[in-house]
Parts: structure tokens; sequence; C-alpha cells
């Protein structure tokens, strides 16, 4: 006699339908609503609270406050459906009720990123022209001289050398004050590519013990440094206009009144006030 095999099934729950009821009186409980609903077969009713934190102590005993929902759930829908013709609109505890199926929330799967979207987007950026001769060095200490930068670059003969200042800001969320960077931007005279170029020194070189950030130069760059020079250098070489014929004889006119003048002699002291004596 053999014994066959029994296997176990899991009872499925019966499933239910859940009524969403809104514009609750917040002293409604979930007995008092139990209640209400019990002619239609309400099995279980919940009303959702939130937490309050009070520093007075005249509510300290009511940290819990409803949010003017509540949940129902019906055996089925036939129920359900009674229950909400029957009873939307109607009066409880002096407000007027409304009631609808609930319908559970379901999240929107993300939609995928379109590569050939994320290509167009990076061709419609425009990056800034580089020079095939120049490179660009910041973080440099703040009294760096030409020598030491001739030096670092002595393998690839450099012709030009602009040590200039500039302000960075740091973009992020709470702004920070812009701090000053010694930059240079150096003009190299050699066959090999400006990129093997920065990443021979970055790799190798060094300036007082610490590495050397080296980059390519941006040609708007370049042209604002020189710009900036050319301006500076303008306004250094060229004297102020001279005053006109008026402006001369009106200081001149000042000047003699102010050597005409009397000058006061100072008070002797007969003429000072007199002091009591205690």
């Amino acid at each position: 006699m053999t014994e066959q095999p029994t296997t176990d099934t899991a009872a499925t729950p019966a499933a239910v339908t859940t009524v969403y009821l809104s514009n609750l009186p917040f002293t409604a409980s979930e007995r008092d609503l139990h209640t209400f609903l019990s002619d239609y077969g309400a099995s279980s009713v919940l009303i959702p609270t939130q937490t309050i934190r009070r520093f007075s102590k005249k509510h300290s005993n009511k940290p819990r406050k409803p949010l003017g929902i509540a949940f129902a759930q019906f055996a089925n829908d036939t129920s359900a459906s009674k229950a909400i013709q029957d009873l939307n609109g109607t009066i409880f505890q002096n407000q007027k009720l409304f009631l609808k199926l609930h319908v559970p929330y379901e999240a929107e799967p993300t939609p995928e990123p379109d590569a050939k979207k994320l290509k167009e987007k990076k061709k419609g950026k425009k990056t800034p022209e580089t020079a095939a001769d120049t490179v660009y060095c910041h973080d440099l200490p703040d009294d760096v001289t030409d020598s030491e930068i001739r030096e670092l670059f002595q393998l690839y003969c450099p012709q030009e050398i602009w040590i200039y200042r500039s302000k960075v800001y740091k973009r992020k969320c709470i702004p920070f004050a812009p701090h000053q960077i010694t930059a240079a931007l150096v003009t190299l005279q050699s066959e090999k590519p400006i990129a093997d170029i920065c990443d021979d020194v970055v790799k190798t070189a060094t300036l007082r013990s610490k590495p050397v950030t080296v980059k390519p130069a941006y040609v708007s760059k370049i042209q604002e440094i020189k710009q900036l020079v050319k301006d500076n250098l303008t306004n250094a070489r060229d004297p102020p206009p001279p005053a006109a014929p008026a402006e001369i004889a009106q200081q001149t006119q000042d000047n003699s009144e102010a050597n005409e003048a009397p000058v006061s002699a100072p008070a002797s002291s007969s003429d000072r006030p007199a002091v009591a004596a205690a």
C-alpha cells in the first residue's frame, strides 16, 4: 500500500475592494466610522494620522492628528458600489462625506535615455577652440617666476610666457566668495602634439615639489589676456590730458587768494580765559 504525497496549498486571500473617504471630521474615530458603514458590510476601517510635535503643554497629550481621510475595505465590489451610491454626499458628524473607489498608486517606469538624443545634445555643445602651440598652467605659486616656468618646459622651447591672476567661482549650491589663482599661458615651439606635451609634463614634471596642472589653452583665453596687457600698457604710456585754459586761470586765482589771506597770530596768555583758583 503506497501513500500518495499530499501538497499543502496556501489559501489565497479573498479579493477586497477599498473605498476612499474624504472630508472626514477630525473628531471622528475609526469605531464611529465602522459603525456608520456596518450596514454595507465594511470589514475594516483605517484613518491615517500624522504625528505632531508641540512645545505647548496644552496640546502635549494629543501628539497625533488625523488627516481628514479614511480607507474602508469591503468584501466585494457590489457592497463597495452600494456604499458609494448611498453614502456619497451624506452628512456624517455635521460634515458632508465624499466616497469613491480607491485606485492604488503605481509608479510609472522611468524612461531610459535615448542614446541618439544624448549624442545630439553633446554635438550641440560647442567646445572652445584650443591653441596648437600654447598650454595653460593653473594653481601655480603666487610668487612663481618666468625662469621657473621656462625650466619646466625647457624640452619644448618656450617662446612666450604670460603670468596672471584670475578669480575662480566654485559652482556649488551654497555660494562662496571667489578665490584668486595664479596661472600662466606658455607658447611652445615643438613638433610634438600639444596634448601629448601636457600629458608628459603632468606625469613627469613638478614645480617646487608639487605636481602641475597643464592643459591645452583656449584661443579665447589667449586673446583675452593679450588684450588686457595691451590695454594696461596703453593706459600707462598715455599721459593725462592737459587742463583747459579756463581751469588753469581759476587755479592761479585760487592760489593767489590763498597766499594773500592774513594769518591769525596765536592767542596770547592775556586773551585766554582765566581759570579761578579753588
